[in-house]
């Protein structure tokens, strides 16, 4: 059986000024966040950890073709175990909705830091 069809909450590579934005095409999107605990690995891209009372901003998608969802678990190396993807409540301006989150059990353990703004593009923009 395949996972419902489901929005997506992104927040870091794969949103709008993202350099990976494309694989999820141009889609509408809006400003949301999650409870968790955002952070920059050194290879260049966030994780986030779930949970916890902190946000962690992004954008919330319409759901996706399932062959962009599979495309896109790729991308984010779950079939490795690198990230997983779970449905996690996002806050958005029209109400809490269900979607999709790619999420990193343990960011720490390959050299993640915590980003206290819960915002990774002025990371990014630094560089």
């Amino acid at each position: 059986m395949s996972p419902p069809s489901l929005p997506l909450f992104v927040y870091g590579t794969l949103m709008r000024s993202g350099s990976q934005a494309a694989l999820v095409g141009d889609r509408p999107r809006q400003p949301g966040w999650i409870h968790g605990t955002l952070f920059h690995l050194p290879a260049g891209y966030p994780a986030v950890v779930p949970g916890g009372d902190d946000p962690v901003h992004g954008e919330w998608l319409p759901p996706v073709p399932d062959a962009v969802l599979r495309a896109l678990d790729r991308y984010e190396g779950v079939p490795e175990g690198l990230y997983r993807r779970i449905t996690l409540p996002v806050h958005t301006t029209t109400g809490v909705l269900p979607a999709w989150v790619w999420v990193m059990d343990d960011p720490r353990a390959r050299g993640g830091v915590v980003i206290p703004s819960g915002r990774w593009r002025p990371i990014r923009q630094r560089g």
